[in-house]
């Protein structure tokens, strides 16, 4: 019975037409593929969906908490310290070969931690804009700041561990710097007034690239060697040993070597202490610059009120008999050799100042030069970081109300607009402070030039003197004022 049947469907379907036969054959094989799809799709794993990459906050050599549990300690070892193949490449080829690897490491950790204050005072500058909106947000910043002192103790501490190692030279000798993007200190810039070159910031060298202008009306005398009788005093006190200085300067002040420095060194200050000893004249300086800063400070678009009430307490300070010996116990433990108008105010402060501006601290740097920040945007973050900087030095004062101190509230009022006018975008307030570099450090380099003062006898040589130090102001003060009044 049933081939017969087969026969007679068989049959009936080769007498189909042929375009029925097509769409017959067409639709069983769609079929018979669905089918296949459907069996495979029922029996095989379902595949797991893929994972979109994500970017990673993490530095790369430096595994996450959880990875930590799985590394043998070698792997801790390898993936945590940086090789020596990668202190070499930092080092450079000129000082790799001459540092141990033990000092190679030491560079690196010193490099590492500077990396981690930098992203850390970024976080820093975040959290002060919300800090007032809840106390948790106050309490997190303060915390914050608080590792960010810590980790500036330790960056100076590693910075002096390198330093007694010996390897600091290496920088001078060989014309760069040691490691990526940071630069040995001399073991003096602990001791410096000014507020950018805190222990955890690496001062660069101490040259003047400015172009110094020349005052026509300035005197150039023509004096022989053997009539300069009181210069020939400093180099007898300065063989003998008797001329003490924080910080050689031959350089800054174009001398030939050190023993020229000292000598010239003992026959400024006693020039200067004879013009601060005129009461007058004192008065004066003291005046002018309470203008000067406050004219800066006007051009730079802020108010000096703050500034001008931290310089009266200061100069109120000094009235009282007890406070000018505690000012010198002060600045006697940071190497000042003596209370005068050179070694505090020249060489200490405006110098020293002057240097470190050279190399900023980088997230002072950074916001400076960042042209989608506002001006006022500026100002309050940099005179947050100078806030948070002059907080941690303060806590390391012997005299929580002596010379220092007053300076530190000098410095907090007026820094963040100076700091501003040196490093930021405005051309006009750049130029400026420059002009006002300009007038100081050739006004040092007259003292020190025996064509512009006499070193023929100390009353001689203070009124020469005198006359270089108000000219000099004088021209300060009067571009600040012109430039006020356009």
């Amino acid at each position: 019975m049933s081939a017969p049947l087969a026969g007679v469907g068989g049959g009936r379907i080769w007498k189909m037409p042929t375009q029925t036969k097509t769409l017959v054959a067409v639709g069983v094989g769609i079929s018979v593929i669905l089918l296949s799809w459907w069996i495979k799709r029922l029996f095989s794993k379902p595949k797991k969906p893929p994972q979109r990459r994500q970017l990673s906050l993490r530095t790369p050599e430096v595994p996450s908490v959880t990875d930590f549990s799985n590394l043998s300690d070698s792997d801790r070892t390898y993936r945590t310290a940086p090789s020596r193949q990668s202190m070499r490449r930092r080092l450079g080829p000129s000082i790799s070969g001459s540092v141990p690897p033990n000092e190679a490491v030491l560079f690196g950790g010193l490099d590492n931690c500077r990396e981690t204050i930098s992203s850390l005072q970024k976080a820093m500058n975040g959290l002060e804009m919300i800090k007032n909106r809840s106390e948790r947000d106050r309490q997190r910043a303060e915390s914050l700041a608080a590792v960010l002192d810590r980790l500036r103790f330790v960056e100076a501490d590693l910075n002096r561990v390198i330093q007694e190692g010996g390897f600091d030279h290496l920088k001078a000798e060989d014309g760069v710097s040691l490691g990526s993007g940071f630069q040995l200190a001399p073991s003096m810039r602990t001791k410096t007034l000014s507020v950018l070159s805190d222990e955890s910031f690496m001062s660069a060298v101490e040259d003047f690239a400015v172009s110094l202008d020349e005052d026509p009306s300035a005197p150039n005398y023509e004096i022989a060697s053997d009539e300069l009788l009181f210069l020939q005093q400093g180099y007898e006190a300065a063989r003998n040993g008797q001329v003490a200085c924080r910080r050689d300067r031959s350089d800054i002040c174009q001398c030939a070597n050190e023993e020229e420095f000292l000598a010239k060194l003992f026959c400024i200050r006693k020039a200067l202490n004879i013009v601060c000893a005129d009461e007058h004249r004192r008065v004066w300086l003291q005046n002018s610059g309470r203008t000067l800063l406050g004219n800066l400070m006007q051009n730079c678009q802020q108010d000096p009120t703050t500034f001008f009430k931290a310089y009266d307490d200061m100069m109120n300070f000094f009235e009282d008999e007890i406070n000018r010996e505690m000012a010198e116990d002060e600045l006697r433990m940071r190497g000042v050799p003596e209370l005068g108008f050179w070694d505090v105010i020249l060489d200490f402060i405006l110098l020293d100042a002057f240097g470190d501006l050279k190399s900023p601290p980088s997230a002072i740097y950074s916001v400076t030069k960042n042209f989608w920040l506002s001006q006022s945007m500026k100002y309050s973050t940099i005179s947050t970081v100078i806030w948070s900087m002059l907080k941690a030095k303060r806590q390391r004062l012997q005299y929580p109300n002596g010379f220092i101190a007053h300076f530190y509230n000098i410095s907090e009022a007026v820094s963040p607009s100076i700091t501003l006018g040196f490093l930021g975008t405005d051309a006009q307030i750049g130029e400026l402070c420059y002009y006002f570099k300009e007038q100081v450090t050739q006004l040092v380099l007259d003292l020190f030039n025996p064509k512009r003062v006499r070193y023929t006898t100390v009353e001689e040589m203070a009124d020469d003197a005198w006359v270089i130090i108000q000219n000099r102001t004088e021209s300060i003060l009067s571009r600040l004022s012109s430039e006020l009044l356009m």
